[in-house]
């Protein structure tokens, strides 16, 4: 733990002085995104703490400077500033100690932030996948963040299907300020060989203090170093240089403390995480809508990045009717200089969405949303002779991979379908796999998304996702009448549709140029016949062919081409079955 200054000390009595109240203003100097969100986090707590003292949860001796009058609490939040008020400068350390019990608390195993949740609480497995984040992001180092027992293993039922999941069972952690650390105990003898205290096989707890709090129970004075657990991403920039470490406040410190419980950490996957610093503007405002921000079931307590977790707390905001509030989202993950820990390797500021904007991420939020799949696992049984496999189903989450470029795109500004051609060709880092293999299984959703007339700005968009949707009808029903006629759909009529969907989809990724771009899609409708969309409106089409949009064309008409439709149950729409057969 830091050194702690001593606070001044009387000349007279030798004691030393403490002050009995402790103001945090959110917009004093020093304070940032995230020691203000850390307030927000502590407003929600203190409420939370009023509403259970009210209704009998929590007694006298709970509460922080209790038994105290009911309409009176020994706190005041105003809109910018909140004020603890300790009675005494002594009973600064047991205050600070009751106020930290309720708001860092363990249930289950798992972490419990009751300053973040409404009147009803996450379910086990969404506030599992909460702890994932957070030992993503705050609690990165697990011998020095607290105390863990053995993993536990539950599995649920979600939507009739057995959902498996794990999560780590903490007994303590750092958030809590009185916490302790689980050691191995060692001998005071030193081995001869190795001059190391020799292990005794039995387990010690080394109980810690906040460096806030002297060891007479008054609100400490003075700087305090902090690290990566309480302020993510921060650390000492040489172990030889205790100077190169940041310092804070008491004050500072409490904020940095609570932000655990202001901010929002979400997992992106076992290696990833996003941590969301929502802007606090207004303390009374945030601690009523804070609570909503937090994901409450297992399909959306995951995120695909950070925009998309950023617009997500939006969608839960407005379903409320709150007001709306943007939010830094940064990425943490390991690096190839640093693989032993998460680092903070992006920042993004995701804005407030209105309009047609967040309509547009409000429906891919509801047409491409996370699900849980069911697939057959086959395992090997017996020996020799009796050597069998037996199949048992296993059932996991799996997300979208578009609605997270789809957020990205909206929080930066950009039209939603751009650079959809690099994701059409890039590879996904989790699975060394393109990205298009699971797009294929989201063509329901996208042919969902196109054919709605909020999300397209300019006729000539839709027109050319439209169009691009007929030629490959048609192109497809041409294809099969040329080889089955009027037999039944043969398996020879849906290899030379892959080959057909194939050499599009490549045709258009490898247009590189203006040139290219328009012969590949005007060679395309050319090799369709007559498309009703292009009678009556081919000026539309003229200027997304120009020099200053036939990139974008290039990505609409991948989108189209995804969101045609695919095979299977996934993904597509039922025309692909039945294409259009046209004779020209």
């Amino acid at each position: 733990m830091a050194k702690v200054k001593k606070p001044t000390a009387n000349k007279v009595s030798k004691e030393p002085i403490g002050p009995d109240h402790l103001p945090m203003s959110l917009f004093a100097p020093g304070m940032t995104a995230l020691h203000r969100a850390g307030l927000g986090g502590l407003a929600c707590t203190l409420k939370f703490i009023e509403r259970a003292y009210q209704q009998g949860a929590l007694s006298d001796d709970d509460v922080p400077g209790g038994p105290w009058d009911k309409a009176a609490a020994p706190w005041e939040i105003e809109a910018d500033q909140i004020t603890l008020r300790f009675g005494e400068p002594e009973l600064a350390g047991d205050y600070l100690r009751k106020l930290f019990a309720i708001g860092f608390q363990i249930k289950e195993g798992l972490i419990y932030l009751p300053g973040q949740y409404t009147d009803l609480p996450p379910t086990l497995v969404a506030r599992a996948s909460l702890q994932e984040g957070i030992q993503l992001t705050y609690l990165q180092h697990g011998p020095t963040c607290g105390s863990r027992e053995a993993e536990r293993e539950t599995t649920i039922e979600v939507d009739d299907k057995s959902y498996h999941f794990s999560h780590d069972v903490f007994t303590s952690y750092k958030h809590q300020g009185w916490f302790w650390l689980d050691r191995d105990e060692r001998s005071k003898e030193t081995d001869a060989a190795t001059g190391k205290r020799v292990k005794t096989g039995r387990r010690i707890k080394l109980h810690q203090t906040p460096p806030f709090v002297d060891n007479d129970g008054h609100l400490a004075g003075g700087q305090h170093a902090i690290d990566i657990k309480i302020l993510p991403g921060a650390m000492t920039r040489h172990d030889r240089f205790k100077q190169s470490a940041i310092f804070e406040s008491s004050g500072g410190l409490i904020c940095l403390h609570f932000a655990l419980i202001g901010t929002l950490a979400l997992p992106v996957n076992g290696i990833t995480a996003v941590l969301i610093i929502p802007d606090v503007a207004d303390l009374l405002e945030f601690a009523s809508s804070r609570p909503v921000m937090t994901p409450r079931g297992l399909l959306d307590s995951r995120v695909g990045s950070g925009a998309d977790a950023g617009l997500q707390l939006q969608v839960r905001l407005k379903a409320r009717d709150l007001e709306l509030t943007g939010c830094h989202a940064l990425t943490f993950r390991p690096t190839a200089w640093a693989s032993q820990q998460k680092s903070r390797v992006e920042s993004l500021y995701v804005p407030i969405l209105r309009g047609r904007e967040f309509d547009i991420y409000d429906l891919a939020f509801s047409k491409l949303a996370p699900r849980i799949v069911t697939k057959t696992v086959k395992e090997p049984t017996g020996k020799g002779k009796t050597k069998g496999t037996s199949e048992r189903r296993e059932s996991f989450r799996t997300d979208s991979v578009v609605r997270p470029f789809i957020a990205e795109n909206l929080a930066r500004g950009r039209p939603w379908y751009s650079g959809f051609a690099r994701l059409m060709t890039a590879i996904n880092p989790a699975t060394d796999k393109p990205y298009r293999n699971q797009i294929f299984f989201e063509g329901k959703g996208l042919n969902d998304m196109v054919t709605d007339d909020r999300v397209w700005e300019d006729k000539g968009e839709a027109l050319v996702v439209r169009a691009v949707h007929e030629a490959i009808n048609f192109r497809l029903g041409q294809i099969r009448n040329e080889t089955d006629g009027d037999r039944p759909l043969s398996q020879a009529t849906k290899n030379r549709w892959d080959k057909f969907r194939e050499r599009l989809r490549l045709d258009l990724s490898g247009a590189k140029t203006q040139g290219q771009v328009r012969f590949a899609v005007c060679d395309l409708f050319s090799r369709a016949g007559r498309l009703p969309s292009l009678t009556d409106g081919w000026q539309a089409l003229l200027p997304m062919l120009n020099e200053h949009k036939w990139q974008l064309t290039r990505d609409l008409a991948l989108l189209a081409l995804s969101s045609y439709g695919g095979r299977g149950e996934e993904g597509g729409s039922s025309s692909e079955s039945e294409p259009s057969q046209t004779k020209e």
